[in-house]
Parts: structure tokens; sequence; C-alpha cells
């Protein structure tokens, strides 16, 4: 007997079945967020709208479980269109991202990770930036990564501890994508609520400190003293002599780790403070 061959009229009215049913599973996630949203105003999480740790876990499970032929990073731009959308439920979520020369690039970087209904605006300096997230707490900031020498420092103004002091809460992209314009380009974003733990983490903090041109390898020793390994990202001379040294150090810490604390007495003449200015979900590589 020969194998049967569905026709064309078959396979299209089979995919017009998976489409509805795809239409009523999204409707029915949609449902599931207006539920969380009620929840929380009751619980008074009103303004915990952005959960960058849950997303990336998601995204994660996700990515493991997946199968099929479709490309990974479509997959992962399918759900984040699908989530960022929804953010709408919770809050007017809003994107302000640092283009300088008003180039499109970063803004692709941004559209690709928070969608393609999310309102968002270009800020030739991050100065606009982190204006635009002041004045609305829902808005995020997608910033360029740091880098020594630059001109505009954005990073110095999240070392704070005022408790509405922006903080890093992702790294963007998540899912690179080897094939596309974008696979050179990073950016952290920067928003007025805290991180949050994902699993698989990098928290960057401040040292500040007294000497205008501290050494890297002092610095690294007592990093190690304490049971940090670092990596040295930028550095910022203030007007007054103290040097503001930004660090990227695995794992999720907060402000009350002990071994942040010891760092800051291993040598008080040096060290002025050690400020987390925040944590993000360490992004996946795509297969």
């Amino acid at each position: 007997m020969s194998e049967h061959i569905p026709s064309l009229a078959d396979l299209r009215r089979e995919i017009d079945v998976l489409d509805d049913q795809i239409q009523d599973l999204l409707r029915r996630r949609a449902e599931a967020v207006q539920r969380v949203a009620v929840t929380k105003a009751h619980s008074g999480e009103r303004g915990t709208f952005l959960r960058p740790g849950r997303e990336a876990q998601i995204l994660r499970r996700l990515m493991e479980r997946h199968r099929s032929g479709l490309p990974l990073a479509a997959l992962v731009r399918i759900w984040r269109e699908m989530i960022s959308s929804l953010y709408e439920l919770q809050a007017p979520l809003k994107v302000a991202v640092h283009a300088p020369n008003k180039s499109a690039a970063r803004l692709d970087l941004a559209r690709d990770f928070y969608g393609s209904t999310t309102p968002m605006q270009l800020c030739t300096t991050a100065t606009a930036v982190m204006r635009a997230i002041s004045a609305e707490p829902a808005t995020l900031g997608i910033m360029a990564l740091p880098e020594d020498g630059e001109k505009e420092s954005w990073w110095p103004a999240l070392a704070g501890r005022a408790e509405d002091t922006p903080r890093i809460v992702a790294r963007l992209p998540f899912v690179p994508n080897p094939r596309g314009r974008l696979a050179e380009l990073g950016a952290f974003v920067v928003a007025r609520t805290p991180p949050e733990e994902s699993g698989d983490d990098c928290t960057l903090v401040v040292v500040v400190t007294a000497d205008a041109a501290p050494s890297i390898t002092r610095l690294s020793g007592l990093l190690n003293k304490v049971g940090l390994e670092g990596h040295f990202l930028a550095q910022h001379c203030t007007p007054d002599g103290e040097t503001r040294m930004l660090i990227e150090l695995p794992g999720f810490l907060v402000d009350g780790d002990e071994r942040l604390a010891a760092l800051r007495a291993a040598e008080p003449n040096l060290i002025v403070d050690v400020v987390v200015i925040g944590a993000y979900p360490v992004p996946v590589a795509e297969a």
C-alpha cells in the first residue's frame, strides 16, 4: 500500500487550525498576565512590573526544550514580542535609547528585545536617557557598554543608594544572532527597579577609591583576598581626586554581601565605598 501524501489543501487547513489554537493560547496568556497585575495590586507590588530574572528563566527553559527547525533567535524574538506587548497591562512601558549621532543600530537592538509596539525615543546623549528614566518610573534606558576613555560616562550616576536610583537590570542582546548586523553590538538596560536573580548572573559594582590613579593589580589582589574575582570595565576620575572603578563580578550580589563589606574594610585609606549598581542575567549563546 502506498503511503498517503496529504494534499496542500489538507495541510493548509491544518495550519489554520494550529493558528487558531496559537491565538487562543495567546489570549489565555494575556488573561493570566492580567490576573498577575490584579494580584500585584492587592499585594502592594504594583511598581514591580519588570521581572528581568523571571523573563530570563522563561527564555532559558524554552530554549532548552527547543527542538524544531525554527532558529533559536527567532524563538526568543517571538516570546520577547509577546512578553513586551503584555507589559502594557501593568505599566505604560517606554524605552529611551542612547544613540549618539542618531544612529539607529542600538534602537534596532532595543526593538529586537522590547518589541515592535513599545514606544521608543532616540537620545543623542546619555544624560538625556537618564532624564527620561527619572521622569517616568516605567521608562527603561538602553545604554552603550562602558569603555575607558569615553567622552560621557553614564554609569557613575548609578553609584548612589537612594531608593529610586536607577540600576542595571539586563544586558543585550540576550541571544546574539551571528548572522545579523547587531552581532557585535551590546548594551546595558537601566531601570528604576531592582535587579533580579535569574540563577546565572553577573553583578556590577563601583569601587570608589581615594587614589586618582589606583592600581588595578592592587585592587584585583584585594578582590581575591575577600573571595571575589572581578573584571574591570572602566574608570572615571572626579574633580575632587577620587576614582570610580566599574567592576563586573560573577554571581548575584547585593549591597549587604559580607564580601563587599570585607572589601570596604580591607584598605579603608584606599577604598572609600563599594556600591552595587546592578546585575544582569548572563546572555545565552545561540547554538
